[in-house]
């Protein structure tokens, strides 16, 4: 059968994006819904391993006609489906003379995964971040330096993004990357010997080595206030605190405009990214417990909010979770990550704040943001639901914990960084642990551990139904163990691309 890209580039990026603020949001739904059916009817007919699945599931490809019936095929997982096939049938008709990288995800979770990818799956990265550099950063017209901080070599971080950012400077625009990678001393001597030739510097690295890279600033001399800072993050969220303190410490003008997280997998790549009309929701929902409760279902903890594009990947919310279609490296149809949850199309969105009395579009005006909005639908993340430790029947997510200590009372102490981790006594029963990164030459004290213990205590009697009913019942068992750890120390906190924020062992 003939091969078929399900995505080409635009012949002019201006327009595309023109399209974007002007279609309607249903217009790129009804897109992403026709796109989605013909990814499926083309792997029913030439994966090897996702006929077999369908064949294992008693599922007829010629029954699957509209979205509706689509939405009743089971889901398929990295467990059910690419470790149980061989790697030969998860692609059509079993060629892969198109792939043209390999990259393993950096092992949050556990051990690092492969997956490949061809110049198709690259393009769709260049695409989106073509979209948010010149819709948010404006590069076209500022003379730009990206410092490039995402892990180098296997991990797909760095060289994903330098190829593709690169790409988009070879087509004139004046973007100038040095990809040193995770390392802060090439970092920081790099923003003092180039930094002050550009218009505009991006920060580009997983938030917690950004963060090191910030709080280490001022012994390289380096002053981001003298520069004009943009900030390009991607794998995990952070909370509104953190953003504020990135903001204050860099000097950002806009925190809206000049900060973008991505959110992507391995898996199908780059699927949606904040924009500075989700960052001003996100910023309302984090100051509106109103709001976080009409958005966000009753939980508390405010998630990644993002917009993604329906016709590179479709999004579903299922069961709290959120699922996933495209074609990036291979066909994944319904592909759980697994992620913690949901979607809201754009629609949707303006309403549920118009319930809450919000007027999103005049706020949006207020800031000088109602120029760059997107119509595009929304997803938000929590984080993984095996990030997630289980204690004595209570879920604890390090969305959290982080929310719990990244306030301005503690910032002179901490890195940012900590791990959860659950573990037995001596009598079987089960507690948790928050080891925590010191700062560089500080010193803990008795006063600080109780300090960040009752900050945990009390965010989690206030976010966390589950913690408040133990907690009630037996309160010393269920509060936490705090450790503090010296700056980078060897056990929890090694200098590497991406931060493990939960361990998942018991020893």
């Amino acid at each position: 059968m003939e091969k078929i890209n399900f995505f080409k580039y635009p012949k002019s990026i201006e327009k595309e994006i023109s399209l974007l603020k002007f279609k309607p949001p249903s217009y790129w739904e009804k897109i992403g819904e026709k796109n989605v059916l013909d990814i499926f009817k083309y792997s029913a007919k030439t994966v090897p391993a996702y006929k077999k699945f369908l064949k294992k599931h008693k599922i007829n490809p010629k029954n699957i006609k509209i979205i509706v019936d689509f939405k009743k095929i089971p889901q398929i997982s990295k467990k059910n489906y690419i470790r149980t096939s061989e790697f030969i049938d998860l692609f059509p008709d079993r060629d892969i003379s198109h792939l043209t990288t390999f990259s393993a995800t950096s092992g949050s979770t556990g051990e690092p995964t492969y997956f490949p990818r061809g110049e198709n799956g690259d393009s769709q990265y260049e695409y989106i971040a073509e979209i948010f550099l010149r819709n948010q950063f404006d590069i076209y017209n500022k003379k730009t330096l990206g410092i490039v901080g995402f892990g180098l070599g296997i991990w797909i971080g760095g060289l994903f993004t330098y190829k593709n950012f690169n790409k988009i400077a070879s087509k004139g625009c004046p973007l100038a990357l040095i990809p040193v990678g995770p390392n802060k001393d090439l970092y920081l001597k790099s923003i003092l010997k180039f930094g002050h030739l550009y218009d505009q510097i991006i920060l580009m690295g997983y938030a917690p080595f950004i963060r090191d890279v910030i709080d280490d600033a001022p012994t390289y001399g380096v002053d981001f206030k003298k520069y004009n800072i943009k900030i390009f993050t991607a794998a995990e969220g952070y909370s509104e605190e953190f953003k504020d303190y990135i903001a204050e410490k860099t000097g950002v003008k806009n925190k809206f405009t000049d900060m973008v997280n991505l959110y992507g997998t391995v898996e199908l790549g780059t699927m949606a990214h904040e924009t500075s009309f989700s960052n001003l929701i996100r910023d309302i929902a984090n100051k509106n417990i109103a709001v976080k409760k009409e958005l966000f279902k009753d939980r508390l903890t405010l998630p990644t909010l993002a917009q993604y594009y329906p016709h590179l990947t479709y999004f579903e919310e299922i069961n709290g979770e959120v699922v996933g279609s495209g074609a990036f490296s291979m066909p994944l149809l319904r592909y759980s990550f697994p992620d913690v949850g949901g979607v809201i199309k754009f629609d949707e969105m303006i309403a549920k704040l118009r319930l809450v009395g919000v007027d999103v579009i005049k706020e949006a005006k207020k800031y000088g943001i109602d120029k760059k909005i997107l119509k595009l639908p929304f997803v938000y993340v929590y984080e993984r639901a095996d990030f997630t430790i289980v204690v004595r029947g209570v879920n604890i997510h390090p969305a959290e914990i982080k929310h719990s200590i990244e306030n301005k009372d503690f910032q002179e102490y901490f890195t940012g960084k900590f791990t959860l981790i659950k573990k037995y006594n001596k009598n079987f029963d089960e507690y948790f642990e928050v080891n925590i990164e010191m700062k560089k030459n500080i010193k803990p004290s008795k006063g600080l551990n109780k300090k960040i213990k009752q900050a945990v205590v009390e965010y989690l009697n206030k976010t966390n139904s589950e913690f408040n009913d133990q907690y009630r019942s037996a309160p010393n068992k269920i509060t936490p163990k705090v450790i503090f750890w010296s700056y980078q120390h060897h056990r929890y906190f090694q200098s590497t691309a991406k931060h493990k924020w939960a361990v998942h062992d018991n020893k």
